[in-house]
């Protein structure tokens, strides 16, 4: 097996450092899955249990996210690498590009003692009285999975959703999650063809809503074989979906990403899934199922 991945883009290499960061504010360990088009960075989840979040990067473009990509996997039958990994140890190798100007970062998958991810970056750093042109380097110790535990990593399958909305700002979500985590142990995410969308909690003294207007908006496709809804009946859609509140607060809390724009996709009464579009042909889902606490 080997990996080897370069990145030369500046707002690609803070893009890095954002999803590993936001991974490490909801989990410990982290999970990488490699593979000849694009990198998988995920947690374990069961889709119908809890939580799933998982980030795809495209590597298949050399003009792209990576400006170098070479992997071989375990076979070529199996032409993929799933390592584990801590992610605050990442965080931390990778912070040092936060604030000085790297030329490139390098990641390498090498053996020493243990196997381990070799993180090299090398650019301009000015402190108070030298500028230097360093070469920093952290290896990062990582347990490589046995194609017997890939099945442990399996992501959930694409469903069809009954609408799609693009969401407002992760600070105005952030700070509606904030205060309503507090009231009830749930909130319900209402969406509406027309662009409405309401955060709604409920209490034994009150209920308290939160209401968008006037944003894009659209249905699901139709399972094979219906036949679209009529007109009034496209106008009146609606789906909701009830999810736990805290759960919902601390991804909003975790996000920090430098460029990007966010969708739900609602499957009613059943699942939400939020995807955050990243600028080079990445993305970041997190899906929570719906929950009843009565």
């Amino acid at each position: 097996m080997k990996f080897r991945a370069v990145i030369t883009d500046t707002l690609c290499m803070r893009e890095l450092l954002d999803i590993v960061t936001t991974f490490s504010r909801i989990t410990r360990n982290i999970a990488i899955n490699i593979q000849p088009s694009k990198v998988i960075v995920q947690i374990e989840g069961d889709v119908e249990a809890g939580q799933c979040l998982w980030c795809e990067i495209d590597a298949s473009d050399r003009k792209g996210f990576f400006s170098e990509f070479v992997m071989d996997g375990v076979d070529a039958e199996h032409n993929q690498i799933y390592l584990m990994a801590a992610a605050s140890n990442l965080v931390q190798a990778l912070s040092y590009s936060k604030s000085n100007s790297m030329d490139y970062i390098k990641i390498k998958l090498v053996k020493t003692d243990v196997a381990c991810l070799a993180v090299e970056m090398s650019g301009i750093v000015h402190n108070e009285s030298d500028v230097m042109n360093p070469k920093v380097q952290h290896h990062i110790p990582v347990t490589v999975a046995p194609r017997s535990e890939w099945s442990n990593f399996d992501l959930p399958l694409e469903m069809v959703y009954d609408l799609t909305v693009m969401l407002p700002s992760v600070k105005a979500l952030k700070g509606l999650m904030d205060k309503k985590k507090n009231m009830s142990p749930s909130v319900t995410i209402y969406a509406t063809l027309g662009g409405e969308l309401s955060l709604v909690v409920e209490t034994d003294v009150v209920t308290v809503a939160s209401h968008f207007k006037n944003l894009q908006c659209r249905r699901g496709k139709p399972p094979d074989g219906a036949h679209d809804r009529g007109e009034e009946e496209q106008e009146n859609l609606e789906a909701a979906c009830k999810v736990d509140s805290k759960k919902l607060f601390t991804l909003f809390d975790s996000v920090d990403f430098c460029e990007t724009k966010m969708i739900a996709n609602i499957k009613n009464e059943h699942l939400l899934k939020i995807r955050f579009e990243m600028r080079e042909k990445g993305f970041m889902n997190f899906i929570l199922p719906a929950v009843d606490f009565e």
